[in-house]
């Protein structure tokens, strides 16, 4: 029965977005969003079962410069209903990591997506593959940052602005792909913003899902209802010998004093990046090691439905 009301279930790709998926942004359409897990008593109970600890709760400022203003919150005891109605009248962000590879109800709907991306791109092998669900406020927002994985964003409710711009300078220095790969600084990028008339800007409607290249710096700025989508982050062949050069270049700079200056992954420059890269890896393997996790952020406020952001700040220590 799960496998006919599955079926159902599919994305469209012109021509041209199998040609620029994965190297160029693109847009294309899916009816995912008509699925009931997207549903808020859906949403409210995966909210309820899943592990606390796999669950980020934010709020932001309006100032789309302003980093700083991203503070985590603490979702106390409430239900999952309750929370979401916090999101529908406050400023809110909700992210269920790993909710749509993990969780028995929607990891149907994961594989579905997945098959999709490989039937668009013969060539996309992903080695991993995670997904969450975003939901966050009608004026929510997520500042400037580039992610060290391939990504893709299936929409499923509210209106969302989302920009990406050109992989490079002086949109995005590579330097500080590195220094995330290092753990040295979170994703974020500063952010001007004149580099808006250099955008590729599309507002995604429940039904879009959105692609763009690998270390493409982008943004989002909510404009309508509770919005609901479906991150995915994966890692594949060509990624992961990108951030392996990217990695040695990092090492370079960090134990040698050197300042690489290519990012190219062909070569015996190249080769030799990529056999440094793997044998600090193993070094770190060997040693049990741990890589250097990001700190993670205070709690500063607590959520909280009847308050007018949905939340009620904590007295400062």
């Amino acid at each position: 029965m799960r496998d006919t009301y599955m079926a159902r279930f599919s994305s469209s790709w012109t021509d041209e977005a199998r040609r620029k998926f994965r190297k160029q942004p693109v847009v294309i359409r899916h009816n995912y969003h008509e699925h009931h897990a997207f549903s808020d008593m859906a949403l409210a109970a995966l909210i309820e079962r899943h592990p606390r600890d796999l669950i980020d709760f934010c709020t932001m400022g309006d100032d789309a410069t302003d980093h700083d203003s991203w503070r985590a919150g603490d979702p106390g005891a409430l239900s999952g209903l309750e929370l979401i109605e916090a999101v529908r009248r406050g400023k809110l962000w909700i992210n269920l990591r790993h909710a749509m590879d993990r969780d028995p109800e929607y990891r149907p709907i994961y594989e579905a997506m997945l098959a999709d991306m490989k039937k668009a791109d013969p060539s996309f092998r992903p080695l991993v593959a995670e997904a969450g669900i975003l939901i966050s406020s009608p004026t929510a927002q997520v500042f400037l940052h580039s992610d060290v994985s391939e990504t893709m964003l299936w929409h499923m409710r509210g209106v969302k602005r989302f920009r990406t711009y050109p992989p490079r300078l002086p949109y995005l220095n590579t330097d500080d792909v590195e220094a995330v790969l290092h753990k040295d600084k979170t994703e974020d990028i500063d952010f001007d913003p004149a580099w808006d008339a250099d955008a590729f800007t599309v507002d995604l409607h429940p039904g879009m899902a959105a692609n763009w290249p690998l270390h493409g710096p982008h943004r989002i700025e909510n404009q309508s209802g509770v919005n609901v989508s479906v991150p995915f982050e994966i890692s594949t062949p060509q990624s992961r010998l990108q951030n392996s050069i990217l990695f040695a270049n990092g090492v370079l700079r960090r134990s040698l004093g050197y300042k690489p200056r290519s990012t190219s992954t062909e070569g015996l420059g190249a080769l030799g990046k990529r056999l440094l890269t793997a044998m600090v890896k193993l070094k770190i393997k060997l040693l049990g090691e741990r890589e250097r996790p990001m700190p993670k952020s205070e709690r500063t406020f607590d959520i909280d439905p009847t308050a007018p952001d949905g939340f009620v700040n904590r007295q400062a220590a």
